[in-house]
């Protein structure tokens, strides 16, 4: 046996209700990706690349379903922690966390980072924005509150958060053909990503600030070139033919994790597993 490979005694009946897992849910090629509604109206999207491997992620609260502390997320939680602090001290100065605490928070973002990364993937643009307006809460929250050499743990991906965010605003916005706000979206989010790079330049994170230039901004400015493209062609077509747009028609897809983002996504779930 490798050294990779531990061996251990389970229930035979975890191993068989596994077994019962995977045959009820049953193997589509054609659709690896599904959502499904629990008894308590919980929403869960269920990954199965193969036969043999499934993930799953609750749509809303933790990706893991789990209600630390008895709030929606550790960020709720912290949040709530901040607020008490206010309210007891009278202001936020001097309120602070220990690096567990941080660690646990950022975690917990990866994994709503990997959520929205699906989500992206399958359109479900609310869910993305949700997702990534929480993650930009931790990153800012860390920004103004963590020592440095924990606050850009997480802020270093600031530029690509604000990128989602934009894109997913700008999708929600064409879905009922308000082709004005989505570009306007747009340049909010190239505005934003524009001042955190002056952030990066300024606080001496050269590489973060060219990475997010180079790509993250790069793809705004994209995004918008393909907005101006499919309004255009938009207005042209309905001086000659007015009749009422098809939404989908209007959708630019996020394309940048490529049709193949499932691949991705299932490396980034057995991450998250393995830590």
């Amino acid at each position: 046996m490798s050294n990779n490979q531990i061996e251990e005694e389970i229930d035979s009946q975890i191993i068989e209700t596994l077994d019962d897992v995977l045959e009820e849910l049953g193997f589509d090629v054609n659709q690896q990706v599904r959502v499904l509604r629990t008894y308590d109206d919980r929403e869960v999207i269920t990954i199965q690349p193969n036969a043999f491997t499934i993930s799953r992620i609750y749509a809303t609260g933790r990706p893991d379903g789990r209600r630390p502390q008895g709030f929606e997320s550790y960020h709720s939680y912290f949040c709530e922690k901040l607020d008490a602090y206010k309210r007891q001290h009278g202001s936020d100065e001097g309120f602070s966390m220990e690096t567990e605490e941080w660690q646990t928070l950022f975690d917990e973002s990866y994994d709503r980072y990997i959520r929205y990364l699906l989500f992206a993937g399958i359109k479900r643009w609310v869910e993305v924005k949700q997702d990534t307006d929480q993650n930009l809460g931790v990153a800012d929250m860390a920004y103004k509150y963590a020592p440095s050499e924990i606050t850009w743990q997480t802020y270093q991906y600031k530029g690509y958060i604000l990128m989602m965010n934009s894109i997913a605003r700008a999708e929600l916005a064409l879905q009922i053909n308000e082709h004005e706000t989505a570009r306007q979206e747009i340049d909010k989010g190239i505005q934003k990503i524009g001042k955190f790079c002056a952030e990066c330049l300024r606080e001496g994170h050269d590489e973060a600030e060219n990475l997010t230039r180079e790509r993250y901004l790069q793809n705004l400015i994209e995004f918008r070139t393909d907005l101006n493209s499919i309004t255009n062609q938009s207005e042209l077509e309905d001086d000659e033919n007015p009749e009422e747009d098809d939404p989908e028609e209007n959708e630019i897809r996020y394309s940048g994790e490529g049709d193949e983002f499932l691949d991705e996504l299932e490396v980034l779930l057995q991450e998250m597993t393995n830590n």
